[in-house]
């Protein structure tokens, strides 16, 4: 089914009442598969193992600097999309890495905040692509 994509993720219980699967723009379903690519460890896919990145190796790693973690994030990402997103001809991936308070009155939470931005082309359009999105890494508490 070429040229149709689906929102993930899915509404099973519409499908179960005889609901169409909600339909999405090319754009949007690359960048579903690179936010599930940045958020999945590697291995833990079981039918792809090389799905995923090894992002999620240094969630604990509180030695590595923002630039190191930056750096190790951005080369992660270009390897995976490239390796997992055949719909984008990948240009540029940038991250930045910052502290964020999660925490409330009396108990912090500190967690590091990384955002990803994605640019490329859309292979089947040639048309410019842009992704951002964020998620926290970084087990900071006090």
């Amino acid at each position: 089914m070429k040229g149709i994509y689906y929102k993930i993720p899915m509404d099973f219980e519409g499908l179960l009442n005889k609901k169409d699967a909600e339909k999405i723009s090319i754009d949007s379903s690359i960048g579903q598969q690179i936010f599930l690519i940045a958020t999945t460890a590697l291995g833990e896919c079981k039918f792809d193992e090389t799905f995923g990145t090894e992002i999620w190796e240094l969630d604990f790693d509180l030695l590595k600097s923002d630039n190191q973690l930056k750096e190790y994030i951005v080369n992660a990402m270009k390897k995976a999309i490239t390796m997992h997103e055949k719909r984008l001809l990948l240009e540029d991936v940038e991250v930045s890495v910052n502290d964020f308070n999660l925490g409330s009155i009396g108990k912090r939470r500190m967690k590091k905040r990384v955002v990803i931005s994605v640019k490329g082309q859309v292979m089947e359009t040639n048309r410019p692509f842009l992704f951002q999105n964020s998620f926290f890494v970084g087990p900071l508490s006090y």
